[in-house]
């Protein structure tokens, strides 16, 4: 069952920009892409570098330690040195929040 809860507005969030929201558990980073909205762990699988202070281009985004890159729709790894996918989260809009799914992962 999910258990979506606000995150953060969506007028926060900006086109191919990456907006980080600290939880009780995961720091998270969210962004718009082609009118859709993503949200994974702020943490690259291969070392742990902060995910959100590397390139985001597109849907790609690269670690900024050791570049390997991820696709932020689905958490897949597109580029070594990681051999583990992104942990990405499900969410929704309800109004003008988007909700996050924190729980499911």
């Amino acid at each position: 069952m999910m258990a979506f809860k606000k995150l953060v507005s969506i007028q926060e969030i900006e086109v191919g920009k990456l907006t980080v929201i600290k939880t009780r558990h995961f720091s998270v980073a969210v962004t718009k892409w082609e009118n859709e909205y993503y949200a994974f762990e702020d943490s690259c699988t291969h070392d742990g570098e902060e995910i959100s202070c590397g390139k985001l281009e597109g849907c790609v985004i690269t670690c900024p330690r050791h570049f390997a890159k991820f696709d932020i729709r689905n958490g897949s790894v597109l580029a070594l040195p990681a051999t583990e996918p992104l942990t990405i989260f499900p969410t929704k809009v309800n109004g003008n929040d988007l909700e996050v799914d924190l729980e499911s992962v």
